[in-house]
Formats: C-alpha cells, sequence, structure tokens
C-alpha cells in the first residue's frame, strides 16, 4: 500500500515539475507573437494554437500534483462543522467521485484520442499553421490515470493506520 501511494506521489510530482517548465515556452510564445504583431505588424501563424496546446497540456498533466498538494479550489465550510472522523468521509467521497469522473474521462478520452489518431486529425480552427492535433488528444486520458491514480493513493493516505489507529 505504501509503495503504491510513493509511485503515484513520484508519477504527480514529475509530471507536475514538467507542466511547471512549460509556463516557459508558453510566455516565449506569447511574447514573441505580441512582439511580431504590435512592432512589425505582422501575424504570427503558429503562435495561437501553439500557446494553446502548451497551455492545455500544462493544466492537464498538472492535475494529479495538484490533488497531492490538496491546491485545488475546495469548500471547506461542511468540513469544519463535521469533525475529523466525518471530514474524513466526505474526502474519502470526494475522492471516489474524482476516481469515476477519470475512469470515465479515460475510457472516453481512449475511444476519442484513438479515432482521432486514425484519421490523423487536424486543428479545426481553420489557420494558415493548420496543426495535427491527434497527439494532443491522448493527454486527456494521460492526465486523467495520472488524476485518477493520485486519487487512489490520497484516499489510501487517508485510512492509513497511524499508530495502529484509523
Amino acid at each position: 500500500m505504501n509503495r503504491f501511494v510513493q509511485i503515484a506521489d513520484a508519477i504527480s510530482e514529475y509530471t507536475g515539475r514538467f507542466a511547471l517548465y512549460l509556463i516557459l515556452p508558453l510566455m516565449l510564445t506569447v511574447v514573441y507573437s505580441v512582439v511580431f504583431r504590435y512592432f512589425f505588424n505582422d501575424v504570427v501563424d503558429w503562435a495561437f494554437e501553439v500557446s494553446l496546446f502548451l497551455f492545455g497540456i500544462m493544466v492537464m498533466v498538472g492535475g494529479g500534483y495538484t490533488l497531492k498538494y490538496k491546491a485545488h479550489v475546495r469548500v471547506d465550510i461542511i468540513a469544519s462543522y463535521i469533525g475529523p472522523k466525518w471530514s474524513r468521509y466526505l474526502d474519502t467521497l470526494s475522492l471516489a467521485i474524482i476516481i469515476l469522473v477519470c475512469a470515465v474521462i479515460v475510457y472516453l478520452g481512449t475511444k476519442a484520442a484513438w479515432s482521432s489518431t486514425l484519421r490523423l486529425e487536424r486543428s479545426s480552427l481553420q489557420t494558415p499553421f493548420d496543426p495535427p492535433i491527434w497527439w494532443y488528444r491522448w493527454i486527456i486520458p494521460f492526465s486523467a490515470t495520472i488524476v485518477g491514480i493520485q486519487a487512489v493513493a490520497e484516499v489510501m493516505k487517508i485510512f492509513r493506520p497511524i499508530d495502529g489507529k484509523h
């Protein structure tokens, strides 16, 4: 059990740090686009879609990391009134919902990504850049898997025995 939690935490840490570093190429892309537009009166065709890809990957792949550090937006009003025992049950219910949603996203996302890969799908934004996006569709089930694994690890942390007690 502890080994699974360690592996899940390590995966979330690694993917979260990867997502963190995507802010640099995202900033450079946006700055490059703005400079070319306002100073050279030239439009950079690829900048909009590349920034969408980078931001989307950053948000999706960073989900497990965010869950690990409990940095998602939460409403703790109920938990403050029900005490630690019932708060653990409420957290478990929340995590169970996350796991269920992640399982559905992995299933449906994999089907959509596979279909997109077979078609070699390209962008529907109709820009001159027109990049392939089939590879981007695989980020969805990948990131849902990471979040789901981290959610299972968080449930295990909740019920981990502390000094022989639950």
